[in-house]
């Protein structure tokens, strides 16, 4: 990535084709950062070693492997005492927030329960053939780690974009993790307490995958870890990858806005802005307008100055955002499926169009009244999402994230009868004679 320019809350601005090579680095580089960093050099492979390391200590020490861990990163003063969250600390947390937040955590649990049950997969119809049937279901996987941040900031609503789901998908033991430190905040502790939580954990990064995966006195094993963290969580969650599920690459925030000249520049800065007060945060505008592009980027030097966040927001834009003037909607669609970014909003007229040409992304935003902020804490999906590309072969995490599906076949005299000589002939052109027998035994009986 570039240094920092003069005027940080400049949005660097690309034309294409003059521009590619740059915008192709850029697209390079966010693939290497979703890439299993072990089989690469330098700066990852080291990172990958320091998370081996750390995910050994814990599988060999359990419990003191994560105080040493919390007094290196955290507390000082950590000690195993501190690891459990006690129902008692959950409801004095709760106790404590004000009413109008409250409200708010209250909004976000309701309606994104609502949407997770609303898009909840019920009971496939079975295919009937003569003396045959076989069907589709799905069951929740038994127990689930959920993973979320809290080294920068508190964010009690990626444990409910987490938590939720589980519960709707009928997750019977749900585990959840989040750093020991200063953010471990009472609206964390009153989303566990309104959702009745039972485990929750002051544990993070790597050590808190490790523990999860593997266990520790404290913590018992999950089937399956979810949850969004940077890249050490990330590469944890790929190395004990087979000891149990995990889902998809969810690293640090991004966004796509698609502008034309409709689109109001004020509010395609403020959600630009919205992303880049991560730290990091990867921007990205795409237009064909050199204008919109132009108009987009005075707005954010306009925004930015009152933002407390702002030398945050300053590094995103200098470091990680850009501009892309592209020469027609096509290239400008290209450039969209290739960035497959978590968040994508459409500021366009012809918004179906749009939506007919985007075939990646984690969520879509549509339209000036629809601020990914929105999704973020209370429209309903999670906003636990794909990045670095990864939304080219992955979605976001919902109830389908901790439901597994498994088929069940049913064979009576008729239909065995009918697909006995084809299982023999296949089994038998593999060398499986006792496949091929196990098949025709039922006919002859």
């Amino acid at each position: 990535m570039r240094p920092m320019s003069s005027n940080a809350t400049e949005l660097r601005i690309l034309t294409l084709p003059g521009g590619k090579s740059e915008l192709d680095a850029m697209l390079r580089r966010l693939r290497l950062d979703a890439a299993d960093l072990a089989l690469l050099r330098g700066e990852r492979a080291a990172m990958a070693q320091a998370v081996a390391a750390t995910i050994a200590d814990v599988a060999a020490r359990g419990d003191a492997a994560i105080v040493e861990q919390a007094r290196r990163f955290d507390d000082p003063e950590f000690s195993a005492g501190n690891i459990v969250v006690t129902r008692d600390e959950m409801a004095a947390g709760h106790a404590r927030v004000g009413a109008d937040l409250l409200a708010a955590l209250r909004h976000s649990i309701r309606q994104v329960r609502e949407y997770q049950r609303h898009i909840l997969p019920g009971r496939t119809k079975a295919l009937e053939r003569p003396g045959f049937s076989a069907v589709h279901g799905f069951s929740p996987v038994d127990s689930a780690g959920l993973y979320f941040p809290g080294g920068k900031a508190s964010y009690p609503s990626s444990l409910i974009m987490l938590a939720v789901p589980a519960e709707v998908a009928g997750v019977g033991r749900i585990v959840a993790c989040t750093p020991p430190s200063r953010h471990f905040s009472d609206a964390v502790l009153a989303v566990a307490h309104e959702l009745k939580l039972r485990e929750l954990y002051r544990v993070g990064g790597v050590a808190a995958i490790a523990a999860m995966a593997l266990g520790t006195e404290t913590i018992a094993p999950v089937d399956k870890i979810v949850g969004p963290g940077n890249t050490y969580v990330q590469l944890a969650k790929r190395a004990v990858s087979g000891a149990v599920g995990v889902d998809g690459f969810l690293g640090p925030s991004e966004i796509v806005v698609v502008a034309d000249e409709s689109a109001d520049p004020a509010t395609v800065a403020a959600d630009l802005l919205a992303q880049a007060e991560h730290d990091p945060g990867t921007c990205f505008l795409l237009t064909t307008s050199a204008a919109v592009a132009r108009n987009v980027s005075a707005e954010l030097a306009k925004q930015t100055q009152s933002l407390p966040r702002r030398e945050a927001i300053e590094r995103s834009l200098a470091d990680f955002s850009v501009a892309v003037v592209c020469p027609d909607a096509g290239t400008l669609f290209d450039v969209a499926n290739a960035i497959a970014c978590e968040h994508v909003s459409l500021r366009v007229r012809d918004v179906e169009g749009a939506i007919g040409r985007l075939r990646h992304a984690g969520c879509v935003f549509v339209g000036e009244y629809s601020p990914v902020a929105a999704g973020d804490y209370v429209a309903g999906p999670s906003h636990c999402l794909p990045t670095n590309t990864t939304a080219r072969f992955a979605g976001g995490v919902s109830v389908y994230e901790f439901l597994k599906r498994s088929s069940r076949v049913t064979y009576g005299p008729e239909g065995i009868a009918a697909d006995a000589p084809h299982i023999a002939a296949l089994a038998r052109a593999e060398g499986l004679e006792a496949h091929a027998r196990s098949a025709e035994m039922r006919v002859r009986r």
